[in-house]
Parts: C-alpha cells; structure tokens; sequence
C-alpha cells in the first residue's frame, strides 16, 4: 500500500515501524575543515539548475534520514558573505552624508582622540608641542623686539634686556622650548626689566604643563581601553547543530585565554538579523529577533573559568523552527553573538562580539571536549589546539518541527503497541467478528506502520 504524508519522508521502514529505534549513540570522530572549491561550485550550480519539486529528492538522503551527510552545510569558499559584524567584533559600517559630522566629531574631541589611529594620535600630539613652541617662540620675539633687546645699550655700555640671550628669532624658539619644559640651560633668562616677559612666561609654563596633561590622558586611555582586553576572548569559528537531550540544539563555543583576569559576571546574549515582511507589507531588510541562549542549566551567566558552550534550544519560538538543513543553507540571516563581562583586574566593562553565517553552522557536528584533569601537576588542563575541532554526529536533517512531531508520533504508536495484547480481548467471538470486519482499530496492524491514511 503506498501511504503518504508529510511524514512520510521521516519514515525509516513502513515495515517496522512499532521496532524502529533510532540510535544516535554511535558517533563518528573524523573531523573535518572545509569541501574543495570544485564541490562547492559544483553544489552551488545544481542548487540554481534545480527544480522547486525535486529539491528533496537530490540533496536528502534517501536510505537514512537520520544520518548527517556533512557536505551538505560546508562552507562555500568562493561566496560573497556579507555580514553586519566581522569574525572579530569589529562592526562592518561606513556612516556617509553625515550633517556637519567634523563639527560632531570634535565637540567630542576625547573619544575621538581615542579612537583614531596611533599615527593620527602622535601627529597631533607633536603638532600641538610644535605649534605652542613657534606660537610663544614669536611672542618672545615681539617682546625683545619691541623694548629694543636688539639695539638698546646703557650708561655703561651693556644692553638691557626682558631675556638675555635672545639674539635672533632661532635663539627665541630655543628659549621657549626651555621655558615650557623647565629645562634651564642658564645662558638664556627673563630679567626683571620687562614684567610682560615675566607674564608669558608663566602662561608658557601653565600652557605646556596642560598639554602634557592631555597627552598623558589620552594615551593612557587609548592603551587600557577594554577593547584590548576583549583580544583574550575567543569564540569558536563555526557554530554547529545538533541534539543535546533529545532537543536540536544550536551550540558555538566561548573561552578566555587569560588565566589570572578572568571576566566576573559574564553574560551572553545572541540576535538573529534577517529580512522581515510585516502585516503591512513593510520590508524591514535588517530585523533583530532575540535569540534565547544558555549556558548548560545557568541561564545566560557564564562562568568563565575554561571554554564554555553556548546553547540555543531550536522550539517552537526560536527562528529555526521551521528550518530543515536544506533550508537553513539556503536562508539569509546572521546571528550576532555579544559577551559582556567585567574585567577582574581593572574593573572594566568590557564587551566581545562575533557572528555566524549560514555557511557557518555545521549540521550534525559536535565540539570536541578539551577540558581534561592531569594527574602529574594536579590541575584541569585546557588545549585550546581543539578549539575550533568538530567531529559528525548522527542527526536528523527535517526541520525541529518535524522531527518533535514524529518523535511524538512514534513515542504514540510504540507505546500502543507495546501495551496491546491478545489477553486484552474480553470477549473472543465478539473480537474476532470485528478483527474480521474490519470495524476494531485494533486489529489492523497498519496503525502500527503509517502515520496517515492514504489520500483519495
């Protein structure tokens, strides 16, 4: 008999389905990096070339539904990724058009400062000490110049001066750079005739004193920004899928490299970024949907001590319900990862970021563990070489939906046919005439086979 239904696909052996178990014990250890570009190209023209009806019938295997073919959501190397945030936090975003944006820019002039670039930072650290240089090298000059330092001689013959040693404009420029660094060689000095010069030259000094403030400030805050700090921090290169618990699970992997500083109260969150259609027809090309993570059975704190796995339970309110690992490969989404913590040492807030494509979650692959005890030193050892390491596992390629309604499809039909026997017959004649007739559901071993009746 040829049933159908949109199970059907799920279904192992119509012949015994009241003996199917599905085992997902056995796992396999190889591990695997990415497919050639030949394979990649290859698929990726047989996706376009396909048919909308005979999708199933190429990519799914036929013989063992339950079993992960892994090429199927390798990476594809010649594809263009577009991606809101880069693999190392950094967000992908050029702001252009920007209204009086200098202007913006500079009222804020110490986050700017900070943010630039170390050779943007040391230009205008040595153009600030170079400018207020010739800026008060000119005003000694002007001074000298107009009480007659240059031409002036007394009763005795001597010249009197605001500064001696001031001959030109070069030996002005050199008494300033003395003044406003202390420096004090003693051939060059302010004298008592001029107190005008004795004014600037207390400005010069309170001028310089400041700058040097600024300066320090600024390095200071560039060199201990917790972005630094988020250097340390890793996350796994591809995010994989699998079952944990009997539940589909989307799962990537955190770790701190530093073992001194550790991160207090660290907490992870996730967002899912994709298009949107909405009840009026409104495309939203950049929807955030919130993506409900935890750590083991700690909720979103993590305890960051060794590399953790982060774990989103694919139910019925997650984005990924719906998603077979066809569609997943197919679909246009990124999930933004973001760990928030604060720095032990310093106290700092600090924040790490990545994200994850598509082309980056491997179906069917768990994380191979790295966390072990040596007995020699007496401490939990942590080889961050198998960091990124994966290894295939059995699992199923529908989608969760699917998979959680023919779980509780065969959990129905098993127990029923476990719990049936011929003792449960109470009357033998009056069975037997509806086992003949066909009138008991109970004597038609169908109902232990197929899910659905056959379409008319």
């Amino acid at each position: 008999m040829d049933h159908e239904g949109i199970f059907q696909k799920l279904i192992p052996s119509n012949q015994a389905l009241a003996s199917t178990i599905v085992d997902f014990t056995h796992e396999s250890e190889s591990q695997h990096s990415t497919v050639t570009t030949e394979y990649g190209k290859t698929l990726t023209a047989r996706l376009k070339s396909q048919d909308s009806s005979h999708k199933h019938q190429h990519l799914l295997p036929e013989d063992n539904h339950f079993k992960y073919n892994s090429k199927q959501t390798r990476v594809f190397p010649g594809r263009i990724r577009k991606r809101v945030v880069l693999k190392n936090g950094s967000v992908n975003l050029s702001p252009e058009r920007v209204e009086k944006r200098s202007q913006r820019y500079l009222q804020d002039t110490f986050t700017t400062m900070v943010d630039i670039q170390w050779r943007w930072n040391l230009l205008v650290f040595s153009m600030g000490f170079v400018l207020s240089w010739l800026g008060f090298a000119v005003v000694w000059y002007i001074i000298c110049y107009a009480h007659g330092d240059f031409d002036s001689v007394n009763k005795d013959g001597k010249v009197v001066k605001c500064v001696n040693g001031i001959e030109s404009f070069a030996s002005a420029f050199l008494f300033s750079i003395e003044t406003q660094h202390t420096i004090g060689y003693g051939s060059r000095y302010t004298t008592e005739e001029c107190p005008e010069a004795i004014f600037v030259m207390c400005v010069q000094s309170i001028t310089g004193v400041m700058i040097q403030c600024f300066v320090v400030g600024f390095v200071f805050a560039k060199l201990s920004r917790p972005k630094k700090r988020s250097q340390t921090l890793m996350f796994s290169r591809n995010s994989v899928i699998c079952l944990r618990d009997g539940k589909l699970c989307l799962m990537f992997r955190v770790g701190d490299v530093r073992n001194r500083s550790h991160i207090i109260g660290a907490t992870v969150s996730s967002l899912v970024i994709d298009r949107k259609v909405t009840l009026e027809t409104e495309v939203i090309p950049f929807y955030h949907n919130k993506l409900e993570v935890k750590f083991d059975n700690s909720d979103f704190n993590v305890f960051l001590v060794w590399p953790a796995i982060i774990v989103h339970e694919i139910n019925s309110s997650s984005p990924f319900y719906l998603m077979s690992a066809e569609e997943l490969m197919r679909a246009k989404f990124e999930i933004v990862v973001i760990l928030e913590g604060t720095v032990e040492s310093t106290g700092q807030s600090i924040q790490a970021r990545t994200s994850y494509l598509p082309c980056e979650i491997l179906w069917g692959h768990r994380f191979v563990q790295m966390v072990d005890y040596r007995k020699d030193t007496g401490q939990y050892r942590v080889d961050y070489s198998k960091f990124n390491n994966t290894y295939e596992v059995n699992a199923p390629t529908c989608s969760a939906k699917d998979y959680y309604d023919y779980q509780h499809y065969l959990n129905q039909n098993l127990s029923f046919c476990r719990t049936f026997t011929p003792m449960d017959i109470v009357s033998k004649e009056s069975d037997e005439s509806k086992m003949s007739s066909g009138d008991s559901g109970f004597g038609n071993t169908n109902l232990c086979l197929v899910p659905f009746s056959r379409k008319s």
